[in-house]
């Protein structure tokens, strides 16, 4: 238990946190006043202290009408999400369950602002803490809590009088992004004549910020970044690509860079050192322990700072996150680094996203079917993930999805769409059916693999959202793969029969049957319900980039070929050039593949004229199931200026490659069009940067 609770030990000496007794949850007006916040409504109004602290919002919020700022007696609401995430995939998911308390906090911190990079590090010192409100989260992990607005107004008016605090919080994605852009950005004139999603923009998609994303982030953030901005389609959610472009840039993993006289200092036995070091009295000094930090934040660039400072009583409303992670009766804390998670001077204040610690009980999916049991006649399997397996939307022989990524006989992305598709399945599914039936205790799943003997799914366990108070129940079968039959008023999904990692399983064809079980475990009524086959494909296409030449606009042949690695195009200054790029690409289930061309001077590059009749060098969309490769040379321009600028610099070849899986979770626009749809789950992106330099 200690163990578990090695977040909240970390600042046990340095925290003074006042905790009203919990309570039923209420409206947000009919809460109380903490101490903390009277004594700044009291500054406000004018008003003794006395007259507010214990008295509910709603009251005093009547009693100073007319002597603040009308606006000051709003409230404003902040949602966010608790999340953890997947050590092997770095996926996020929902922590269910969880009680959010929301503290009205003043801490003082040491501050260190290395001169050497973009971050800045806080570590705290001594901390005063109310709980002003408790919210649990939802099956997704989901929150939501209102916040008086004269509350936020302390906040903003301690940071608006100093300098380089107005924006002083967490940088998510965006702002990464948005600090890397490159600048200026040119017009996007020159776009590829085809009817195809626009691009994702330049600054997401350019080789070098992606390179950059990389850098900072880690492989993984630019890959996923590049993943979604590739797969909009008209119509398509934004979601996804808001929800990544929120998340936290850094998480919990980057330490500050502590010089080495620092790192083993022990603050309690050297307090004369930290004291000179850091100009601390000595009680202060004392504190400092620089194991527990939190960051890192944008470094202030609009001033010079020293890179120690001591900042003190920072205002802030903070979070942290409780869970019965051991099934004790106990809460367990699973996020205490609560400091500067919101944007309180933004409109509308955007979501926040809370990564928890490892401890934390996490759910793979929050979404599942609408089961009407009066439905129910026998053991089945009734979808996978929000989709039903009726045949108008799954082959049960064949296994494939038969709306998702049909085929287009045109050869084109703008083309009409036939079906059936046959688009296997991606990851981990969630499968739900009907297994309450008579003396049936117990159930399990079965499957069948080519022509090996039929045997039941064992060792897959998750926890599934509780309805009602409680944590997540754990989701686990014994070693011949049953699974107890759990009453459905404890459950968020009543249905939810197993949750399948494909991607720990050989793809192809799985035929999986549902067995109920009595008290002993012997199946009822064998073999139990009829099988349903689910063809599983987790592989990404196979691109290659053959070749890339280049020649002068106008000029006959095949070019000048370009070397693998390190490729420079040494260009007549003032002439237009072609590059002529031969490529490949195929997959098990292949989709569709595209080439293109970008100048980090020109833009996107448009198709060379010689070649534009032929729409087939640069694009092709499977015309039928069969259909699973493509490739040709791809031919574009690459003028000599662009807007009056050379375009000598940096250019690239894209061929974007991707297959036909997908995963009927819920997280992308299939329930929305009925999974009529193109989504994009298996993909491959490669690309070669070429410099060219003016001769």
């Amino acid at each position: 238990m200690a163990e578990k609770k090695g977040t909240e030990k970390a600042i046990a000496n340095e925290v003074e946190r006042i905790v009203p007794a919990r309570v039923k949850s209420i409206a947000p007006d009919e809460r109380a006043v903490t101490e903390r916040q009277a004594v700044h409504l009291a500054k406000l109004a004018s008003v003794d202290v006395k007259e507010l602290v214990g008295r509910k919002i709603a009251e005093v919020h009547e009693r100073l009408r007319w002597k603040i700022d009308p606006v000051l007696l709003l409230f404003r609401r902040v949602c966010g999400q608790v999340v953890k995430r997947d050590p092997g995939s770095g996926e996020l998911h929902p922590v269910p369950n969880a009680t959010v308390h929301v503290e009205d906090t003043d801490c003082s911190f040491l501050g260190l602002f290395p001169r050497e990079g973009p971050w800045g590090w806080l570590f705290p010192l001594v901390c005063h803490r109310e709980e002003i409100a408790t919210v649990t989260t939802d099956a997704c992990g989901r929150f939501c809590v209102y916040v008086p607005r004269w509350d936020i107004d302390r906040i903003l008016r301690f940071r608006l009088a100093r300098i380089c605090w107005p924006e002083f919080v967490k940088p998510d994605i965006r702002d990464i992004l948005e600090w890397i852009k490159p600048l200026p950005e040119p017009p996007r004139i020159r776009k590829p004549p085809r009817p195809e999603p626009d691009p994702a923009p330049d600054w997401l998609v350019n080789p070098g910020a992606l390179q950059r994303v990389g850098e900072l982030l880690g492989p993984e953030a630019a890959e996923r970044l590049q993943g979604i901005a590739f797969q909009r389609e008209f119509g398509e959610s934004t979601k996804p690509l808001e929800r990544l472009l929120a998340t936290p840039a850094l998480g919990r993993r980057m330490a500050p860079p502590l010089p080495p006289k620092m790192a083993d200092l022990d603050a309690r036995k050297d307090v004369a050192t930290v004291t000179a070091e850091f100009g601390l009295e000595p009680e202060l000094a004392r504190r400092v322990n620089f194991s527990h930090f939190i960051g890192p934040f944008w470094r202030c660039r609009d001033v010079l700072i020293p890179e120690w400072v001591p900042i003190v009583d920072v205002p802030d409303i903070t979070f942290r996150v409780t869970q019965d992670v051991d099934d004790d009766g106990d809460e367990e804390t699973i996020y205490s680094e609560g400091f500067f998670d919101v944007r309180w001077n933004a409109d509308p204040i955007p979501d926040v996203i809370l990564e928890a610690d490892d401890i934390a009980l996490s759910t793979p999916s929050c979404s599942g079917p609408d089961i009407d049991p009066g439905t129910c006649t026998g053991p089945e399997i009734r979808t996978v993930g929000l989709m039903t397996l009726e045949p108008s939307h799954h082959n049960s022989t064949s296994g494939y999805g038969i709306r998702p990524n049909r085929p287009k006989p045109s050869g084109f992305v703008d083309g009409t769409s036939v079906g059936p598709a046959e688009a296997p399945y991606w990851r981990t599914l969630q499968l739900h059916g009907c297994h309450r039936f008579g003396n049936a205790k117990y159930y399990r799943l079965t499957y069948q693999y080519g022509s090996a003997s039929e045997i039941p799914f064992t060792g897959l366990h998750w926890y599934a959202p509780r309805l009602g108070p409680g944590a997540p129940i754990h989701v686990v079968p014994d070693p011949d793969g049953w699974y107890e039959i759990l009453p459905p008023g404890d459950l968020v999904f009543p249905y939810w029969l197993l949750n399948w990692p494909t991607g720990s399983y050989s793809n192809g064809l799985y035929k999986v049957r549902l067995q109920l079980g009595n008290s002993a475990k012997t199946v009822i009524d064998p073999p139990g319900s009829p099988q349903v086959g689910f063809e599983v494909d987790n592989t990404r296409p196979n691109v290659a980039l053959a070749e890339i030449r280049w020649r002068l606009k106008g000029s006959t042949g095949s070019g000048q070929l370009l070397p693998d690695v390190c490729p420079i195009i040494q260009r007549p200054a003032g002439m237009d050039i072609e590059l002529l790029a031969t490529y490949a690409a195929s997959a098990t289930h292949f989709r569709d593949v595209y080439v293109s061309g970008h100048s980090c001077r020109a833009g996107w590059l448009a198709r060379s004229l010689t070649a534009l009749a032929d729409r087939g060098r640069y694009e092709h969309w499977h015309t039928g199931t069969s259909d699973n490769s493509w490739g040709g040379t791809a031919i574009f321009d690459l003028p000599a200026t662009f807007n009056g600028m050379s375009t000598q610099g940096v250019c690239s070849i894209w061929v974007f490659a991707r297959g036909r899986a997908f995963n009927p979770a819920g997280g992308d626009a299939g329930p929305g069009t009925n999974w009529l749809y193109n989504p994009v789950y298996s993909w491959w992106h490669p690309h070669r940067d070429i410099a060219v330099i003016d001769v």
